[in-house]
């Protein structure tokens, strides 16, 4: 190994969309297309051991879902959202909130936490080993961004998929 490092610059094209939104009754946000269907919602303290237990739910619920199809992308996705959480947590005792929707073929994660420090792209250096997080979101998912609520804040993303096929759904 040569000892060089790489850095990667994210393309403007991904950089992070946000915005304000009202609070939504339900505390959902709004997805394009039809309206979403709530597949599944956990709490967790934001803490490290968050991040095993939120990857582990969103396989079952995606499972459980028909929804397979999607599971190692969005198994990446919900880790990199929930550590991000997890990571700029405003301290001891915060809990946050992953939810997974689907409208249509859509899959949406999303993390919400009380915190108001929206993730950001940066220039990624592949030697380290943090960093990386908000890079992957915007290299995997289709649509990504941070909505400010009353609340605090959404982290989400989107994948695209197949079309549930009622006749098939497992």
């Amino acid at each position: 190994m040569s000892g060089e490092h790489r850095t990667i610059e994210l393309p403007s094209t991904l950089a992070t969309p946000h915005r304000t939104l009202p609070a939504h009754p339900q505390g959902l946000t709004t997805m394009e297309g039809p309206d979403p269907v709530l597949l599944g919602e956990l709490t967790l303290p934001a803490e490290r051991a968050s991040v095993p237990r939120a990857r582990a739910f969103g396989r079952a619920v995606l499972g459980s879902a028909g929804a397979a199809h999607a599971g190692d992308d969005a198994e990446v996705l919900i880790s990199e959202l929930v550590t991000g959480a997890v990571r700029h947590a405003a301290g001891t005792g915060t809990l946050l909130c992953l939810r997974l929707l689907r409208a249509g073929s859509r899959l949406r994660i999303e993390v919400h936490d009380r915190g108001a420090a929206l993730p950001h792209a940066r220039p990624v250096d592949l030697m380290e080993e943090t960093g990386r997080g908000w890079f992957l979101v915007a290299a995997l998912a289709e649509r990504h961004g941070t909505d400010l609520t009353a609340a605090g804040k959404t982290v989400w993303c989107e994948l695209g998929g197949r079309p549930h096929d009622e006749r098939h759904p497992h």
